[in-house]
């Protein structure tokens, strides 16, 4: 068999496959939404970072996912339905009021934390939505927030939040 033919034929074979692949769908729902349940129905969240919040966290951990039209293309399609469903369930502004007490202080500290490091948003996410990479200002702004809102809770010193001093 000449190269030619054998480079045509893959080339067939991959068209084929990316074809049928785009059959295979994940879920691609955001739940609906009980105001009264939301973070900023919840907790004290001024509008600056509540603006932080929905620019750079939402589309992961909420439900109001926004979904671009690569999430609809295999298989890219899969690796964001991926990362939409492991965010809401580490952390779900959506669905706030359904934590406990204790475990708003913790994902208060998460955000902290994630913050803090840089490693939320996730790095992977920027290029796509540089709108969502925060400042230096806008993350020392979102830390201290959520420091302060989980002291707040614990009435004083929060436990498991990190201070800055």
């Amino acid at each position: 068999m000449n190269l030619r033919k054998t480079v045509r034929n893959i080339l067939i074979a991959i068209g084929a496959v990316g074809i049928l692949i785009q059959f295979i769908q994940p879920v691609r729902d955001n739940p609906q939404i009980d105001p009264a349940m939301t973070i900023q129905t919840q907790m004290q969240v001024p509008a600056e970072i509540a603006s932080l919040l929905d620019r750079g966290c939402k589309d992961c951990h909420s439900n109001a996912t926004v979904w671009p039209f690569y999430s609809y293309v295999a298989p890219a399609s899969w690796l964001v339905s991926y990362d939409v469903m492991e965010g809401r369930k580490h952390l779900n502004f959506s669905e706030w009021g359904k934590y406990k007490e204790r475990k708003k202080v913790q994902k208060l500290s998460g955000i902290y934390q994630a913050v803090t490091d840089k490693t939320m948003p996730m790095p992977k996410y920027i290029p796509l939505h540089p709108e969502a990479d925060f400042t230096d200002a806008e993350r020392a702004a979102l830390s201290a927030w959520a420091q302060k809102e989980g002291e707040r809770m614990m009435g004083g010193e929060a436990e498991g939040v990190e201070t800055t001093e």
